[in-house]
C-alpha cells in the first residue's frame, strides 16, 4: 500500500496507518544539514492526544540530529521493524543504499513507512532541546499486523541505553548500563530471530554487553 499526501492539515488518521500512535514512538529519524550532509539516528518521537494529537522530539546537545534540525527545520520519522537497520543507524553512516530524497529530503528506503515533519522549536535545557512537529507528507509502503516481538524490542531498547553508554562518563553508571544490557541480550538470544541476533552482534562489535 501506497499514500503520499502533500498538505497540512491532514487527519491523525494516516499518522497512525503510517504507524505513530500515541505515546513514544521509536523511529529512525533522518535529517540533511543546510549543506546537504545526510544523518540517521534512532529517535522517539513523541504524542500526545490531549485534545487533538500533538506530535513532538527531544534532541540531545551535540548530535548531528540536533543540529540537522536547527538548519533545515525539518525531519523524516521512518518506522521500521528491522532490528538490523536501528542498530546501524544507532552506530554507523547509512549510505546511498539506504537513503533516497523525497523533495531533496533524505528517507529510508527500507522502511515501512515515512513522515515528513516541519519543526518549531519550543524550548531547550541544559542538554536537550524540544520541538514540536507538523506532519507535511506522508508515504506508507507496508501496513500490516505484526504480534509483539520481545527480542526486537529488547534490541531496541539495548540500542538507545549503547548510545547513551558511549557518551556516559560516570564508571558506576556504566556499569549498571551493563548490566541493563546484558539482560536485554539475553532476551534477545532466547525469543529473537536471525534479524535481532544479527543486530545483537553488532551491538557485540561496538559495545560490551556481556
Amino acid at each position: 500500500m501506497l499514500i503520499i499526501l502533500m498538505m497540512e492539515g491532514f487527519t491523525t488518521m494516516y499518522i497512525k496507518e503510517a504507524g505513530i500512535d500515541e505515546g513514544i514512538s521509536e523511529v529512525i529519524v533522518t535529517t540533511k544539514s543546510g549543506a546537504g550532509e545526510l544523518n540517521a539516528a534512532p529517535i522517539g518521537i513523541i504524542t500526545t492526544t490531549n485534545d487533538e494529537n500533538k506530535h513532538f522530539v527531544k534532541l540531545y546537545e551535540g548530535t548531528k540530529t540536533l543540529s540537522n534540525v536547527m538548519e533545515t527545520n525539518k525531519l523524516a520519522a521512518n518506522v521500521s521493524d528491522d532490528a538490523v537497520l536501528f542498530v546501524k543507524a544507532a552506530f554507523e553512516n547509512l549510505n546511498e543504499t539506504h537513503l533516497s530524497l523525497f523533495s531533496g529530503f533524505p528517507v529510508l528506503n527500507e522502511a515501512n513507512s515515512w513522515i515528513l515533519f516541519k519543526s518549531a522549536f519550543i524550548e531547550k535545557s541544559v542538554e536537550s532541546s524540544f520541538f514540536q512537529l507538523t506532519p507535511i507528507a506522508v508515504k506508507i509502503n507496508q501496513k500490516e499486523v505484526k504480534a509483539i516481538k520481545r527480542g526486537l524490542n529488547a534490541v531496541i531498547e539495548a540500542a538507545i541505553l549503547a548510545t547513551r553508554y558511549a557518551m556516559a562518563e560516570d564508571k558506576r553508571e556504566k556499569e549498571d548500563m551493563e548490566k541493563i544490557m546484558k539482560l536485554y541480550a539475553d532476551i534477545v538470544e532466547k525469543c529473537g530471530g536471525h534479524r535481532e541476533k544479527e543486530a545483537l552482534k553488532i551491538l557485540h562489535e561496538r559495545i560490551y554487553i556481556g
